[in-house]
């Protein structure tokens, strides 16, 4: 009896969508690895923290005014401090402060400092008063 000839298995061609699937792939991860390198590669600045003032809420024992911390530098800032001085049309000015665990670099965090007094009707100065390396 005569043997056939073993013919050779063509591979399939590959389909659009696998090729589509790969690319998305392939940009995605040459991506990542280009920012995670841009931030390795970045200068590392200390800590440049400032603070606004985002609303003002009445409550029953006084205004509590939200503040927001950002840190333009890269370095994390901790234990930050921030204090707000209300100044009255009339009477002696109003201190309070908070403390922050942490403001990541390049990062905002909220806080709350309360009031007697209505912010809304004198002057508010905020401060960030200090802070720490973690």
């Amino acid at each position: 009896m005569a043997r056939k000839p073993a013919i050779a298995a063509r591979p399939s061609p590959k389909p659009l969508l696998e090729w589509i699937v790969a690319g998305i792939g392939l940009v995605l991860t040459l991506g990542t690895l280009g920012g995670l390198t841009l931030e390795a590669l970045a200068p590392r600045t200390p800590p440049d923290l400032s603070a606004r003032v985002l609303s003002v809420l009445p409550g029953a024992a006084g205004f509590r005014v939200e503040v927001e911390v950002s840190n333009r530098g890269r370095m994390t800032a901790a234990a930050v401090d921030v204090e707000g001085v209300l100044t009255p049309p009339a009477g002696a000015p109003e201190t309070a402060a908070a403390t922050l665990d942490y403001v990541s670099g390049g990062g905002t965090e909220t806080l709350t400092l309360r009031f007697h007094g209505d912010p809304r009707r004198g002057r508010l100065d905020l401060a960030v008063r200090g802070w720490s390396e973690p």
